[in-house]
């Protein structure tokens, strides 16, 4: 919870302080190019590079991103059916050896750690109903993966209505994007997306958000599920859960208060969680 905080606050000084000032037409300094994220979260490649362009042209610049899966962890879905077979097989030892060596690539892989655990406590793990029954399977096709990133990506767009896409930090279960605003009272956007447990583990993170920005707080609606509005200093703030995913959205002010936000934050949460 910590990270998922401070990613936020971090993301909002840095972007805060790309804004160029002066007497002459302000400039913003965007980013332009493609970055490749590995489904395990990893970012492969950043060919963006930065210019400093009049605010006003914002909206002719962005970044786009491609998920794929990296040599590294092409061999994480392989190496966990190899997994599940030992386990069927009552082999314990080789299970052990192919989810270790699958968690050095992956920790949140599936069922693997929790059956690690099983392992090392001396119990014999339940196999995963969801995998193959082989023993090998091929190396997944690229963009195939069941990583969290893979399901994360969607809430970051590189295409939201009145915004720039920018910059990506992603880790193997959360995914952080800023945006430029290319109108309005706003001078930057933070979407962020964090694969939880479940539901109730998404509604305690939600619970411990609440309190970062306590401000107008009051439930929301967004699609067909309810969320939380709130403002924290310059900071408009909308948090809601997609099942286990919890999906933010942060809008800081450059005119104004922060409360009149609101509808610019909601319609950005609404056109990314549906």
């Amino acid at each position: 919870m910590k990270r998922f905080v401070s990613v936020f606050l971090a993301l909002a000084l840095l972007s805060s302080a790309m804004m160029i000032g002066g007497c002459k037409q302000r400039k913003v300094t965007v980013k332009t190019g493609e970055i490749v994220i590995c489904t395990a979260g990893e970012i492969i490649s950043d060919n963006t590079k930065e210019l400093q362009v009049p605010e006003k042209d914002v909206a002719k610049y962005s970044v786009t991103t491609r998920v794929t899966t990296c040599e590294d962890h092409g061999n994480v879905a392989s190496l966990y059916d190899d997994a599940q077979a030992a386990i069927a097989a009552g082999d314990l030892d080789a299970a052990a050896a192919k989810l270790r060596e699958l968690l050095a690539l992956n920790p949140t892989y599936k069922l693997a750690s929790s059956q690690l655990k099983d392992i090392d406590a001396g119990k014999k793990p339940a196999k995963d109903p969801g995998s193959s029954s082989g023993t090998t399977t091929s190396t997944p096709k690229p963009d195939d993966s069941t990583a969290a990133v893979s399901n994360l990506v969607k809430y970051v767009p590189d295409t939201v209505v009145g915004y720039s896409a920018q910059g990506i930090i992603a880790d193997p279960a959360s995914i952080a994007r800023t945006y430029l605003p290319t109108s309005g009272n706003a001078d930057q956007l933070v979407i962020m997306a964090d694969q939880t447990v479940d539901a109730k583990s998404a509604a305690t993170t939600i619970a411990t958000l609440k309190t970062v920005y306590p401000g107008s707080g009051a439930a929301v609606t967004i699609g067909s599920k309810t969320g939380y509005f709130g403002v924290r200093d310059g900071f408009a703030f909308v948090v809601v859960a997609d099942g286990p995913i919890v999906v933010s959205v942060e809008l800081h002010a450059k005119t104004g208060k922060a409360i009149d936000l609101k509808a610019a934050a909601l319609k950005v949460a609404s056109a990314i969680v549906r």
